[in-house]
Parts: structure tokens; sequence; C-alpha cells
């Protein structure tokens, strides 16, 4: 039972539930009366950001793939979340 608690997949699992959880929370108490607040905006896409990396890289096996393909995503992630917040703060 502890070498399953010891998996580096189990501790990912565990980290990314943590991180939703914590944003979840920080989104609910940041959003007062459907009040939109930039910070609260940007820890909750930044926490998804980190989510998609931690997704990509350990659950996706990118970690262990050719330097193109980590390359290729993480310029990925860096233009949607760039792009995101680039809409947020236009519209």
């Amino acid at each position: 039972m502890t070498a399953y608690l010891r998996h580096p997949l189990t501790i990912v699992w565990a980290l990314l539930t943590v991180v939703t959880v914590a944003s979840w929370l920080t989104a609910r108490d940041g959003g007062a009366a459907h009040h939109v607040d930039t910070t609260v905006t940007l820890i909750v896409l930044l926490s998804a950001a980190i989510k998609t990396q931690l997704v990509i890289w350990h659950f996706m096996e990118v970690r262990h793939a050719p330097r193109w393909v980590k390359l290729t995503t993480n310029g990925w992630l860096v233009g949607l979340f760039g792009l995101l917040v680039g809409f947020y703060f236009v519209a």
C-alpha cells in the first residue's frame, strides 16, 4: 500500500486535487455577487495552466518525449493561456 502512495502518478494526482480545490475556494470566496475580480481570475487561470502542465507531462508521458514535443506542448500551453488572459483584459 505504501508503494502505491509513493508512486509519482499518485502524488501528481493528489497535487492536482489540491490545486483544483484551492482554485475553487479562491473563485468561490473571491467572486461575491458575480463581481468580476481580476486577481481571482488570474489565480484560477494560473492554476489551470499548472494543472494542464502536470497532466501533459505526467499522464501523457511528454516528460519522456523528444525535445521538440516538449517545446511544442509548452508553446501551445503558453500561447493558449496567453490568449485567454489577453481576451480577458480586452473584453
